[in-house]
């Protein structure tokens, strides 16, 4: 039961936004009632962690797969980048941005995560990169990993790039094809425009 509470509360969370979704209407929406939500969770606060925590366990599973694959660079940060579009196409609320606002500690733990996870992910995949020749071999790979983290927290920023003039898919698109564009040797080049294609 409690696993199915969290599962509810993250779909609802994407819906209508982490701030506007009520214990009441978790508990309406499973058919039961909130007293027996509130034998497995103190407060909303403990429900959004768990969920927040459930939520990155289960992109992080997705991710890690991806980087056992025997793909190229290009090919495993465009599967990277369509799980992340997939989750952002299920929410219109910004669930990151409300977090911060509302719940700013369970949001400084879940940046923390977020950022050890996409260092890690970019280190394999610049190694990548390099050894096969499609990125350059001087490239600066602290200061790469930490400049892709940082845009890619800006795209996401309602305030930067609001919704009703930038479209997140795109913008996450062009973001990413200039990044790999920047960072790769001219057969590199060849290799991305091949695989954008397909």
């Amino acid at each position: 039961m409690k696993d199915k509470i969290i599962q509810k509360a993250a779909e609802l969370h994407f819906i209508y936004g982490i701030k506007n979704v009520t214990m009441d209407q978790i508990a309406q929406e499973l058919g039961i009632s909130k007293k027996t939500i509130y034998q497995y969770f103190d407060n909303k606060n403990e429900l959004v962690k768990y969920t927040v925590d459930y939520i990155f366990d289960k992109i992080q599973t997705e991710i890690d797969k991806i980087c056992l694959m025997k793909l190229n660079p290009y090919e495993e940060l465009l599967r990277i980048k369509s799980i992340i579009k997939e989750m952002i196409n299920k929410s219109d609320h910004s669930p990151y941005f409300q977090l911060k606002r509302y719940y700013p500690e369970i949001a400084k733990s879940l940046e923390e995560r977020k950022f050890k996870s996409i260092m890690e992910c970019l280190e394999h995949n610049l190694k990548k990169g390099i050894k096969s020749g499609y990125y350059k071999d001087d490239l600066d790979k602290e200061f790469i990993k930490r400049m892709y983290f940082s845009n890619t927290l800006s795209l996401s920023n309602p305030e930067i790039f609001p919704p009703e003039l930038f479209d997140r898919q795109e913008t996450m698109d062009m973001f990413l094809k200039m990044f790999l564009s920047g960072i790769s040797t001219k057969k590199g080049r060849k290799k991305l425009k091949e695989v954008l294609k397909k």
